[in-house]
Parts: C-alpha cells; structure tokens; sequence
C-alpha cells in the first residue's frame, strides 16, 4: 500500500472508531436515568443505611446536564471500545509480524473481558463499601458546651412543662414496613425501610421528615455534589479496570519468553511495591481506593503466575517431543 492508502485506511477506520462512540454515547443519553440511578444506587443505600439524609446537590444552573452528557460521553466510549480497538488494530496489524499479530488476537479478548470484569467489580461489590466506609467515617461531633461555662453564668433558658396530656391525646404514627397501596389522606405514617415519615396530599406521597438517629452530639451531615460523585466512581471503574490488566500482562510475558514465571514469583514483593505505585496513580487521592484496588491486583497477579506456569510447562513439553 502507498502512503495515501495508508493514510485513507486510516481516515476510514478512525470515523469508523468514532462514530461508533457516538452513537453509543447517543443510546447512553436515552437511557441516561437508568445509568444514573445505577450509578448513585451505592451511596443512597448507604444514607438510607445509616439514617442519613439521601440527597445529592447541583450547585450550579447546568451541572446536572452537563453531568448527564459526560456519563453518556464516558459510557458510550467504554461501551464501543471493543468495536473502536478493533478498528484501529485492524490498521495498525498490517504493519506486525505474524507472531505479533497471533499474540495480539490471543490476548485481546482477555483484556477486554477483564477490563470490563474490573468496572463491575467496583459497581457492586467495592463501591457499597467503600462509600459505606467514606461517609459514615464520622457522622457526629462532641457538643463542647464553652459560652455557658465560660461566657455566660449557666442558668435554664425554659422551664420543662407537663407534658403527659399532650402525650396521651396524640395518636401515635402508624409503623409500617413500606409505603401503604391507598394510605388516607392526611395522615403520616412511618416508613421503614426509608426512614421516614411520610404523609399524602390528594394524588402524591410527601417526605415530612427524615429519621435520624439521636447520638447526643452535633451532626456531620455528609452532603455530595452530584458531578464530584460521578466523576470520583467513574475514576475509580477505569482505575478497576486498568488494575485487572494484571494477568494479562503477567501472561503475555511470559508467553513471549520476556520474563519467566520463576524470575516474577522471585521478585514478587518488588513486582508488588510497583503495583501499589501504579495504583496509587490511578485511583482517587485516598489511602482506602488504593488498598481495595491493591488486594484484587495481588491476587490476580497470582492466578497470572499460574497461567505462566501452565503456559512454560507447555511450552517445554512442545519443545522436547521435537
């Protein structure tokens, strides 16, 4: 092929490549509020768990839709970037040796799944814990009484009043496990599995208040911005998914003949000190999304070994029968 060609084909395949992440990002816009409800489901369920508020705030006039376009954006270019990578290596294998190109198509479809096996693994099993670890680290202060004990001479500002009347006339909410089929009009009852006390007015259902546990102390109420959220769990799910290349690259080394699974299993705590220097680059600037990626890589990167294994043992039995 000429240089022309070469630079057509290349034209061809990269609007191919692209077009591909944009009607993928289009499909994702279409479905965006099921993506999102996916993606948030994590640190609700740890609110409603530890009777915090379950809200998310927009702090600017467009933050919400430019939130949506970036989800969209981003899930689109990880849902089309088996087609995208096959259209780029389609151009870049003309240039490869057979062997190369053998090794590229072995190890490919691996990585892929791998990679995508990583993203779901923080959905749902690392994300709920981590979240249920970040938010609820300190959810009280101590209530440090200095302007009556230093300032102001102590004295009680209101007089407690009987109160037993009161207490007997009113009729207590009614307790349920969820939200009643027709509860009446007007009367609150509480929920649950919310934590909530909720009432109905005409057609609707309304949150009156949110439970909350009394600890005696002032509240930390943790309080996340919608895009910072999105954009720290989005972080976090190509970071997963980068970390689980690990045996992918453990096997193609040593199905290259590059390094020996006997010479990695002997430098293992070093191979490990780099993989926490690797992760510490691409998670989020905290120590607990570092160790939840760590562990996963360690233990990946032993069932790299194995297959290693497998693959030399082969490998030498294939060279003495010749």
């Amino acid at each position: 092929m000429t240089l022309g060609e070469h630079l057509e084909e290349l034209r061809s395949r990269s609007i191919r490549a692209f077009a591909s992440i944009g009607i993928s990002a289009v499909i994702c816009y279409i479905f965006i509020n099921t993506i999102m409800g996916f993606l948030t489901t994590p640190v609700f369920a740890v609110y409603r768990r530890h009777n915090l508020d379950p809200q998310m705030v927009s702090l600017a006039p467009a933050e919400a839709f430019l939130t949506d376009l970036k989800v969209a954006i981003l899930t689109g270019m990880i849902l089309a970037s088996p087609y995208a990578i096959s259209q780029l290596w389609g151009f870049v294998a003309a240039g490869l040796y057979p062997n190369e190109r053998r090794w590229v198509r072995r190890f490919a479809p691996a990585s892929i799944a791998l990679f995508f096996t990583g993203v779901t693994f923080l959905l749902l099993i690392v994300s709920p814990l981590l979240l249920d670890f970040l938010l609820t680290y300190r959810n009280s202060l101590p209530n440090i009484d200095l302007t009556s004990r230093f300032i102001l001479p102590a004295r009680e500002l209101t007089q407690p009043g009987p109160d037993i009347d009161l207490w007997e006339r009113t009729a207590p909410f009614p307790i349920l496990a969820r939200d009643p089929v027709e509860p009446p009009e007007a009367q609150p009852w509480v929920s649950l599995r919310d934590r909530e006390i909720r009432i109905r007015l005409g057609d609707e259902h309304f949150t009156v208040a949110h439970l909350r546990r009394v600890t005696g102390g002032n509240i930390l109420q943790p309080v996340m911005r919608i895009s910072e959220y999105i954009i720290f769990i989005i972080h976090l799910s190509i970071a997963f998914g980068i970390g689980f290349q690990v045996p992918v690259v453990v096997t193609f080394l040593a199905a290259a003949g590059i390094a020996e699974a006997r010479d990695m299993a002997k430098f293992r705590r070093h191979i490990l000190f780099g993989m926490a220097c690797g992760a510490s680059f691409i998670t989020p600037p905290d120590v607990t999304s570092l160790v939840m990626l760590l562990g996963p890589m360690a233990g990946l990167f032993e069932i790299g070994l194995a297959i290693a294994r497998i693959i030399e043992r082969k490998r030498a039995k294939a060279e003495r029968a010749e």
